[in-house]
């Protein structure tokens, strides 16, 4: 994200920047409460979401100071994908059927909340990448830590993403990450970024 919002600058764009969970007083209890081992995956996801609809007053903000774009580094989609996930590997079933009228209810109910992206940029990696990165990186602990090294926990994260990416095909980008590619990624997705703004 950071170094397509340097190209884009690069290229004359203003881009404004905000990532969930934040400082602020939701953000700050999603990260800590909800991150406790001992939260049940519904109160995690409700935190984590709570403070995505909590912040979008702030992000409404920023976009009415009129920046080119708005970039959000996780926000509603990633809340639900992520609770939906966990709550799958604690054997509750949640099937394609279910996710998919859980996103339409959440959207529903915030619509004059959340700020309705333009584009959905999902960013995966192959999976012994990801755990080198996760390795190399400090992690928050607690739930975070697990949720972040479980296996199969990506996989489901990964299954949501693509049922969310069929019904909304034309407002989503899934770019893998690979290794060592990061300028020529970045340059690619900042190029397919300004051709959507720009229609």
């Amino acid at each position: 994200m950071n170094r397509v919002r340097d190209i884009l600058a690069e290229n004359g764009y203003e881009v404004v920047t905000y990532k969930t969970p934040s400082d602020s007083p939701s953000g700050r209890f999603a990260k800590t409460y909800g991150n406790d081992p001992q939260i049940d995956p519904l109160t995690r996801m409700l935190l984590f979401l709570a403070n995505t609809s909590d912040d979008s007053r702030r992000m409404k903000k920023l976009l009415s100071e009129n920046p080119d774009f708005l970039f959000i580094d996780r926000y509603y989609l990633c809340s639900l994908v992520y609770g939906c996930a966990f709550l799958k590997i604690k054997s509750i079933p949640i099937e394609e059927e279910d996710f998919k009228k859980l996103i339409s209810f959440i959207e529903k109910i915030g619509e004059k909340i959340f700020i309705n992206p333009n584009l959905y940029i999902i960013v995966d990696a192959p999976e012994e990448d990801r755990i080198r990165r996760l390795n190399e990186k400090e992690s928050q602990g607690g739930l975070e830590n697990e949720i972040e090294r479980n296996a199969l926990m990506q996989h489901y994260v990964r299954q949501f993403y693509k049922i969310f990416m069929k019904e909304k095909r034309d407002k989503v980008l899934w770019i893998v990450n690979l290794e060592g590619k990061l300028e020529e990624i970045a340059k690619d997705l900042s190029h397919k970024i300004i051709s959507r703004a720009k229609v």
